[in-house]
C-alpha cells in the first residue's frame, strides 16, 4: 500500500517474531492462530554443531503460545492485524459499504480467499468475448497468486495488490460493523475492483485500476459504484492518482470511463485476434484524506 500502511521492524528479537507472524498472514491472505503457531518459524540462535566455513549454523523453532500471544497483542494493538471470528487479517483502509443500484442492494468489500473461484469465473466471463484482455491477464495472474491481497510486495513485482468484490443481495454477508464477514454466497459476486501499486518509489503515489462487472449484471450502476468506491478508498489510502488502460476496440469500456481524464493512447499496444490494437489511457485523481 501507500506510505505508513506496512509495519517497520527494528531487528530486535520481539520485532523479528512480529515480522515473521505479520509476513505469514500477509503472504497467505488470512490465517488462524493454530496455523501461525504450527507454521511460523523464528531464529532460535546458534546451534552447538560445528559451523560451516562460511559462518555459523543457526537453528529455527516455532513460537511458543505465550510468544505468539505477545506478538498478536502488539500487532493488533498497533493496527497492523485484525482478528475476526478466529481468523487473522492484514489491516487495510476502507470499510465495507452498501449502495443501492438498479440491480438491488450492492455490498462492496475486500476480497477474501474463499472468493477466489467466483472471482476468477467472473473475470473470465468478462473477458470471454476477447475485448477486455486486461481482465483475462488479471485472472491468470490471480489464479497463480498465493493471496488475493498483498501489501508488502507481490509475486509479479508490484509493490502491493488489493482486490475488492461487489456482492448482490447477500444478507448473510452483511455486518458492516465488523469489517468483512466470513460467510457469503459466491453466486452473488457480480463484479470486482483491483488495484496494483508499482514497485518504483517514483510511482508509489499511483495505482493501476482494473474493474469489471458480470455480463448479466451490466448497465445497472454496479460498475459506477465500484469506481466511486475505488476513488474513495484510494484517497483514504493516500494515493494521488489512479490510472486505467483499455483496448481502443472495447467501445463499451471506453464509454464507461468517459468521466475520467483521457490522457492519450499507446499505439498497437495489444494484439487481439491477430490484429494490433491501441490502448486508451485514462486517469482520475482521488481526494486524499
Amino acid at each position: 500500500m501507500h506510505e505508513n500502511t506496512t509495519p517497520s521492524f527494528d531487528g530486535e528479537s520481539d520485532d523479528d517474531h512480529q515480522r515473521a507472524v505479520y509476513e505469514f498472514v500477509e503472504r497467505h491472505g488470512t490465517a488462524t492462530r493454530a496455523e501461525v503457531l504450527q507454521s511460523v518459524r523464528v531464529n532460535a540462535g546458534p546451534t552447538h554443531s560445528k559451523p560451516a566455513r562460511s559462518g555459523r549454523y543457526t537453528q529455527e523453532t516455532t513460537l511458543s503460545p505465550t510468544q505468539l500471544e505477545a506478538c498478536l497483542d502488539s500487532l493488533v494493538a498497533e493496527g497492523w492485524l485484525t482478528e475476526r471470528e478466529g481468523t487473522l487479517h492484514v489491516s487495510l483502509p476502507g470499510a465495507p459499504t452498501e449502495r443501492e443500484t438498479d440491480a438491488g442492494r450492492l455490498r462492496i468489500r475486500r476480497a477474501q480467499e474463499r472468493d477466489r473461484t467466483a472471482l476468477l469465473e467472473t473475470m473470465r466471463a468478462v473477458a470471454a468475448d476477447g475485448s477486455y484482455v486486461v481482465a483475462a491477464d488479471l485472472a491468470t495472474r490471480l489464479e497463480r497468486a498465493p493471496a488475493l491481497v498483498r501489501v508488502n510486495g507481490t509475486e509479479d513485482g508490484a509493490a502491493s495488490r488489493v482486490c475488492f468484490v461487489a456482492v448482490l443481495d447477500d444478507d448473510d454477508d452483511a455486518d458492516t460493523t465488523s469489517g468483512e464477514a466470513d460467510g457469503h454466497d459466491d453466486r452473488s459476486l457480480v463484479g470486482w475492483l483491483h488495484l496494483d501499486t508499482p514497485a518504483l518509489e517514483s510511482r508509489s503515489h499511483t495505482a493501476e485500476v482494473t474493474v469489471g462487472v458480470d455480463p448479466d449484471n451490466r448497465r445497472q450502476g454496479i460498475g459506477q459504484a465500484l469506481l466511486e468506491y475505488g476513488l474513495e478508498w484510494a484517497g483514504e489510502a493516500g494515493y494521488r492518482k489512479l490510472v486505467q488502460g483499455v483496448p481502443a476496440t472495447n467501445e463499451e469500456a471506453v464509454a464507461f470511463l468517459s468521466e475520467w481524464d483521457r490522457e492519450g493512447e499507446r499505439v498497437e499496444h495489444y494484439q487481439i485476434d491477430g490484429e494490433y490494437v491501441d490502448e486508451v489511457l485514462f486517469a482520475a485523481w482521488p481526494t486524499v484524506s
